[in-house]
């Protein structure tokens, strides 16, 4: 039998059809990333107030916390619908990160019945209680990463690193909001735990300027009106970041602080929320314009477009009609198919350009931190001390803060 060869038609509906069922993934990527958010939240709100119950001796939120366990093994199951449907999807290119990723989330979740019968038994130290969540934290946090670096569509991409980079900051919110009640209960900050503190606070700030950089205006108009701006929330940071004993440690003052830091991170749940539907509608309109399209469109770069590939396609004024160029097609369908390859390359380009921030940030902010510390046990510096000499030192001689801290580690070994 004759073989029907293909025409170019043949193949860019081939890439509608592909286009939409990507898009249609990432839409399912959604939902997963909405559950096990949900998922984050809860288990930060259990992290909480079993550290504060810890740090009391059951004095406090005792009736609370068994309510947030609760919570947590609801917001289980609901997250386990979305990671089964994620389980029969069939293999991919570029897959096997995300299903590798959500085989150490699923792992890490394991872990958390041990966890809790040691704090339970209070056979767990607060910090080791609460290095028990924020792993399993992090293994959910990460597994919402690689959905967001498995994305093609720049508009998904955006949308997704501002919810990851939302999140991160938020986590570290709840890490700060964990530290601090412990602290305030028990009486004391010793130095690594104000340290602790100090480093968790600027990591929210690098965290939510990210998010700032690929947030929606919408967003960031949602993020506006939920900025937490409390004097008393302020006064406290500032007495467990300075303070060893403070003046006003005690149960009234762990409670306080608790609830202020759970009235911000509510107001943190409203931009998070919102960041969820801005990534939903991002793919719901992506499939929208992938149906509606039936040939791909113009290319939005033509400087890009006459530059690579001015070698094979001639431009159509100066080409008679019907002629053929060098691939012998007529140039409508040569400029037509090309330039499918051309937008696939430039999705791609930007996408790995997104990503790359995000990577350099977080790199870059690991440099920093070890710079810092390398300054607090060679100089006897603050935390806060190591940060303003790294800036000083950034200033006077005009470089970047990271750049400071690379030329600093550097040099460890004669310091």
């Amino acid at each position: 039998m004759k073989s029907v060869v293909p025409t170019a038609r043949h193949f860019t509906d081939l890439a509608r059809a592909t286009a939409i069922a990507e898009l249609s993934g990432l839409l399912q990527t959604g939902r997963l990333i909405n559950r096990v958010s949900q998922l984050i939240d809860a288990l930060q709100l259990e992290r909480g107030t079993s550290n504060i119950w810890l740090s009391s001796d059951g004095r406090l939120f005792d009736r609370e916390r068994g309510a947030r366990t609760r919570h947590a093994l609801q917001a289980r199951q609901e997250a386990d619908i979305e990671l089964a449907a994620l389980a029969q999807r069939q293999p991919q290119v570029g897959g096997a990160r995300l299903f590798n990723r959500a085989a150490r989330a699923l792992t890490a979740l394991e872990t958390l019945p041990a966890l809790r019968e040691g704090i339970s038994h209070k056979t767990l130290e607060p910090s080791a209680a609460m290095s028990g969540f924020n792993e399993v934290i992090r293994q959910l946090l990460s597994l919402i990463f690689d959905a967001a670096d498995a994305a093609t569509e720049p508009a998904v991409s955006r949308a997704m690193i501002a919810l990851f980079s939302f999140m991160q900051g938020k986590e570290l919110a709840g890490q700060e909001r964990a530290l601090g009640a412990a602290g305030f209960a028990c009486g004391a900050f010793g130095d690594a735990e104000r340290l602790k503190l100090t480093t968790l606070i600027e990591g929210q700030n690098r965290c939510f300027a990210t998010f700032s950089q690929f947030a929606a205006e919408g967003v960031m108009q949602r993020w506006a009106a939920h900025r937490f701006d409390n004097a008393e929330f302020e006064r406290l940071r500032r007495i467990a970041c300075t303070q060893p004993h403070p003046d006003i440690a005690g149960e009234e003052s762990a409670l306080r602080w608790f609830a202020l830091h759970t009235r911000r991170m509510n107001g943190f749940k409203q931009v998070q929320s919102a960041l969820e539907a801005a990534l939903m509608d991002s793919c719901r309109a992506a499939i929208r314009q992938a149906e509606r399209q039936e040939e791909p469109p113009a290319s939005p770069h033509p400087a890009a477009e006459d530059g690579a590939f001015q070698l094979v396609i001639s431009p159509l004024e100066e080409t008679p009609p019907g002629a053929l160029t060098t691939d012998f097609l007529s140039p409508q369908l040569s400029r037509s198919v090309l330039s499918l390859a051309q937008q696939q390359s430039l999705r791609l380009q930007q996408l790995g350009q997104e990503l790359a921030t995000l990577r350099a940030g977080v790199e870059e902010r690991k440099v920093i931190d070890q710079a810092k510390a390398l300054l607090i046990r060679h100089r006897n510096l603050s935390e806060e001390q190591a940060y303003q000499t790294l800036r000083t030192m950034a200033m006077n001689q005009n470089k970047r803060l990271v750049e400071i801290a690379a030329a600093i580690l550097a040099i460890a070994d004669v310091l």
